[in-house]
């Protein structure tokens, strides 16, 4: 990798436009790695033993990886829960940070979660508290990832994936996101961007308190290596990618709020008809 001409879009503050603080090549979604953490079971030294992996899915495409290097390009946040009647999440839209009320799939704003910060949560009904346990902060990482030890469950190496590729990382595990956060902090304090170093995320096991097991990232600070050849053009795509999200669940809240004006403009337009059959 070469040091070149840093990363800028046009129009757009780099800063705001990647959506890291200090504080704190594709176009097609399809053409990303999607990301997530478990924990797998398989036999080491002729023994049953629980390993905590990444699981990489793109398309048709699965595989397991024992470590993540990456750089990353664009962070955001969102609300997301699980809706058991429909079988899917419903998500608000992406920002840089969750301090104002967000547009959702449902037609509201933040999945029906109450804005701002609540000073006494445990004076609210349980009903309450559990509808706002529901609804999940997630921070969405976008970036490009070089997969180590990359495998088929069952254990045959994958070996096409030698290289960095674009990948999308949503996050809602407390213990991940603190230890990432971290990470990017240190970067961004020494005035150096996400992009410039690479970032090693490692899975950890850990226990639920009725047995379950699964996996948390620990983060930690690897080599600089500076910015590449195309940098620019991935930040563009993931800037692109954001966007197309974001319309599609704009679109999704226009649909709901339409149905719900139609109602109403249907009772208004009933009663004027009244109104003129009484005159």
């Amino acid at each position: 990798m070469n040091n070149i001409v840093p990363l800028s879009v046009e129009n757009m503050n780099l800063a705001d436009a990647m959506g890291f603080s200090a504080s704190t090549n594709t176009s097609n979604s399809v053409d990303l790695y999607r990301v997530t953490t478990g924990v797998i079971q398989e036999v080491v030294e002729g023994k049953v033993a629980n390993s905590p992996v990444f699981k990489i899915k793109k398309g048709d495409e699965q595989f397991l990886a024992r470590s993540l290097d990456v750089r990353f390009f664009v962070e955001r946040q969102r609300w997301q829960k699980w809706d058991s009647s429909i079988n899917m999440f419903q998500r608000s839209v992406m920002a840089n940070n969750l301090n104002m009320d967000l547009k959702d799939t449902q037609g509201t704003f933040n999945l029906g979660r109450p804005s701002g910060y609540i000073k006494d949560f445990a004076a609210l009904p349980k009903d309450q508290q559990d509808f706002i346990r529901s609804v999940n902060r997630y921070k969405v990482l976008m970036g490009m990832a070089v997969f180590k030890d990359a495998f088929v469950e069952g254990g045959d190496p994958v070996l096409e994936h030698n290289g960095e590729v674009p990948f999308v990382y949503d996050v809602k595990n407390r213990e991940s996101l603190q230890s990432i956060d971290a990470t990017i902090t240190k970067l961004m304090s020494k005035r150096i961007s996400p992009v410039e170093n690479l970032i090693t995320l490692t899975p950890e096991e850990r226990t639920m308190p009725n047995g379950t097991k699964f996996a948390v990232v620990s983060a930690s600070l690897g080599a600089t290596v500076g910015f590449s050849d195309g940098d620019n053009d991935v930040l563009q795509n993931f800037m692109d990618y954001v966007q197309r999200s974001n319309e599609y669940i704009l679109k999704k809240w226009e649909e709901q709020n339409v149905e719900r004006i139609s109602d109403e403009d249907s009772a208004i337009v009933a009663n004027i008809v009244d109104v003129q059959d009484f005159e």
